[in-house]
């Protein structure tokens, strides 16, 4: 540390005690600091050198070395460090100063130094970008980097992962990922870093699947929502086009499509989607037989899974229920249709069983000459159910033995019956022959003059084999089934070898009959007219179908067909008729009309010179002139016509098409026209008009005069006004594209007016 010496002259401005004290101060100081002076190793020149070049990259470590600083004294750097030595890394040109302290020795402890510099030169550092190309679909190769690069020395060279250096600075293509970078320049500077390719974010669908509501239909649908991709997406089922719209409609039960979704770069996304179905129907029948055979009390109980609850119930053709069972049946195959919430239907074919009939064979023991109550019947059941019980007169007890005894000469009549209450009959004399009985059972006709039907016949008792049928009044045959019957009721007997026989009544039924319904109307327009339409429906019979319609006076249509055109309001009977000449019970089918007719017009008169109607739209107004037709003003259809010539005036207003009545004519007498008005007179000259309409006006009183020149319709085609003025005035208009005709001329003055007519030629 080196002492400062303070000037004498500010000692001198002390007091004399101070004065005194330093210089006595002074006179012990003065000694060691000249000591001091004497006995200290001064630092020599100080000299920085940096190793290598001149010039090093940004951010290279390169060495500084200091020297001429005497041993024991203390380098410092700029850069805080100690030492002859140091190492630095600059990014830029950078001076870095050493400094060399040495500290005194002996009585004294002043500090002497020196300092250097030395400089470190940097070359202009490489700054660089990158421009990304992200690949256009998800982990797809067509990606690009581009490196911006500045600064340095001399040309730029690039190096992309494992590419050699190229002067180029577009690489590609890539995946998106990392990419190490190095960029060189031509003094060998370096810069490495990192290029980040973003990868673009895969297409994804959310599928919302609607299941096809029955097993094998093609009702089931799919809504796709996509995400990711850049956008702008189209959907598709593979082998179908694209399309904006995410759904698909009309998909088949328990199938697997493949969506398809593309976006803007065409990036596509493949998925599997699978359409189910309801679980199939199980139908479960539990067929209960019938009590006794032939009867219709039996039951089918029906159960189902599968589809979707709740069910309904269908036998044959019949009506559906929710009911699960179906009584009063007879012993044979019935068809059962299952229908779910869906509309779903499933099927399947049932026999309801019937027990054996109870059939009773009896052996017949005469009366023995031991007495009159010796005869007996002898039973051999079959068929029927559980034990039964045998009666053989109707005032004796049911007995379970099969035996019967105690029997006179006679014909008895067995009954049987078994615990269902089924009964089996035999007769058997004893002594005499068994009656004989007969049993019919009939076929239906496939239609009602169809000679399909016919009629089974059976008989019990009787003597002998050889039974013979019949239809009264026709020959008998041995077989006991009667066929090519048509729909009638049939008298039928039975004939044993005994000659005995049995008859009965026997009805054969169509089995096809004819149902008629009504189908489209298209009711008239208005009333009065004949624009109706009607079509009707038949079901069951034999094609062709003849049909017969009627009007409400008993008048008979043609054709003789389904659809009738042209009719008007009314009612019609309908009735057909196949190719079998069966017919169906009669169906009304009325035709109305779809609008209202319009109420009958009103015509009324306003002041002298109008008409009026109190209707607002729809109009049209007619003239008749002398014994001439009424004939349509052409252009009159406002509410309000000023006549142009005396005539019954008619009005008809159509509304919807319809017209209404006409109204009462209106005998309009065209008054003031071509008549002189006191102090209000006004000539056409020329009349007729070619180009010019001339007016010669004269008043007595002054007022504006307006003008207007009406159609045949009452309508103004030219306006006119003229300034007020008191006495005579000429005036002329030119009337340039004005149909050739007859006009009416209305001038009206204040409460004054003159009407007349104008020929324009």
């Amino acid at each position: 540390m080196i002492r400062s010496i303070q000037p004498f002259s500010s000692f001198l401005a002390r007091p004399g005690q101070i004065l005194l004290c330093t210089l006595i101060g002074l006179i012990f100081w003065l000694p060691a600091w000249a000591d001091e002076l004497t006995t200290t190793n001064a630092p020599t020149d100080l000299v920085v050198t940096v190793s290598g070049t001149a010039s090093v990259c940004a951010g290279t470590s390169t060495t500084l070395t200091a020297s001429g600083c005497p041993t024991g004294g203390t380098i410092r750097w700029s850069t805080t460090q100690t030492g002859s030595t140091i190492i630095v890394t600059p990014q830029q040109t950078t001076s870095y100063t050493a400094v060399c302290q040495v500290a005194g020795t002996g009585s004294t402890t002043a500090v002497t130094s020196t300092s250097a510099v030395g400089t470190v030169r940097v070359y202009r550092p490489i700054v660089i970008s990158f421009d990304y190309r992200p690949p256009s679909c998800n982990n797809l190769l067509d990606g690009g980097i581009v490196i911006n690069g500045s600064g340095g020395v001399g040309l730029l060279q690039y190096q992309l992962g494992e590419f050699p250096f190229q002067t180029f600075n577009a690489f590609g293509p890539f995946k998106a990922g990392s990419y190490p970078v190095v960029v060189k320049d031509s003094a060998g500077c370096m810069l490495k870093t990192t290029a980040e390719l973003p990868q673009p974010p895969p297409i994804t669908a959310t599928v919302m699947v609607v299941n096809a509501k029955c097993v094998g239909s093609r009702d089931g649908q799919l809504v796709a929502v996509a995400a990711g991709g850049v956008g702008d997406y189209r959907y598709a089922l593979q082998g179908t086009p694209p399309q904006e719209s995410n759904a698909f409609y009309g998909l088949k039960a328990d199938s697997t499509y493949t969506l398809i979704v593309s976006d803007k770069n065409n990036c596509v996304l493949y998925k599997p989607v699978y359409i189910g179905q309801p679980a199939p129907f199980s139908i479960t029948i539990t067929p209960i037989p019938t009590r006794c055979t032939g009867s219709a009390d039996g039951t089918i109980s029906v159960s189902a899974t599968g589809g979707l609850s709740p069910y309904q119930y269908q036998l044959g053709n019949g009506a559906f229920q929710s009911g699960t069972q179906f009584t009063g049946l007879s012993a044979t195959s019935y068809e059962i249709t299952v229908m779910d919430a869906n509309g779903c239907k499933g099927k399947q074919s049932v026999a309801v069983p019937q027990p054996a009939p109870l059939v009773l064979k009896a052996t017949a023991r005469p009366v023995l000459c031991s007495g009159p109550n010796t005869g007996a019947i002898a039973i051999t059941p079959s068929g029927g159910t559980g034990t039964v019980l045998y009666q053989a007169t109707s005032n004796s007890v049911p007995q379970n033995t099969s035996v019967l005894t105690g029997l006179t000469v006679g014909t008895y009549t067995v009954v049987g019956t078994d615990a269902n209450g089924c009964t089996g009959i035999v007769s058997v004399t004893i002594g005499n022959v068994t009656p004989l009985k007969i049993q019919a059972t009939p076929i239906p006709a496939t239609c009602c003059t169809c000679p399909t039907g016919g009629v089974k016949l059976a008989a019990t008792g009787g003597t002998g084999t050889g039974l013979r049928f019949q239809i009264l009044g026709q020959a008998f045959q041995a077989s006991s089934q009667i066929n090519n019957l048509t729909p009638s009721p049939y008298r039928v007997r039975v004939v044993d070898d005994g000659g005995c026989s049995d008859t009965t009544t026997a009805i054969v039924t169509d089995g096809g009959a004819l149902t008629l319904s009504t189908g489209t109307l298209k009711n008239v327009s208005c009333p009065g007219l004949r624009n109706g339409e009607a079509t009707v429906q038949v079901a069951g019979g034999t094609k062709p179908f003849t049909y017969f319609w009627t009007t409400e006076r008993l008048d008979t249509l043609k054709p003789y067909t389904a659809t009738q055109l042209n009719l008007p309001e009314g009612t019609y009977t309908v009735s057909v008729r196949d190719s079998n000449r069966c017919t169906t019970s009669t169906l009304f089918v009325t035709i109305k009309s779809q609008n209202p007719t319009p109420a009958k017009p009103i015509i009324s008169q306003i002041a002298n010179s109008s008409l009026v109607v109190n209707q607002t739209s729809g109009i049209q107004w007619y003239l008749q002139t002398g014994t001439n037709s009424a004939t349509a003003i052409s252009n009159a259809t406002s509410a309000t016509l000023v006549p142009y010539a005396s005539g019954l005036y008619t009005v008809i207003v159509t509304v919807n098409g319809c017209a209404s009545p006409p109204s009462e004519s209106f005998n309009f007498v065209l008054t003031a026209v071509d008549e002189p008005n006191p102090g209000f007179t006004i000539r056409i000259v020329p009349n007729p008009v070619v180009n010019v309409l001339r007016l010669e006006i004269e008043q007595l009183e002054r007022s504006a005069i307006q003008v207007h020149l009406l159609d045949a319709a009452g309508r103004a085609v030219r306006a006119y006004q003229i300034p007020a003025f008191t006495g005579k005035k000429w005036v002329e208009w030119p009337i340039d594209g004005l149909s050739t005709g007859t006009y009416m001329l209305k001038a009206m003055a204040e409460s004054r007016q003159s009407l007349m007519r104008v020929a324009v030629e």
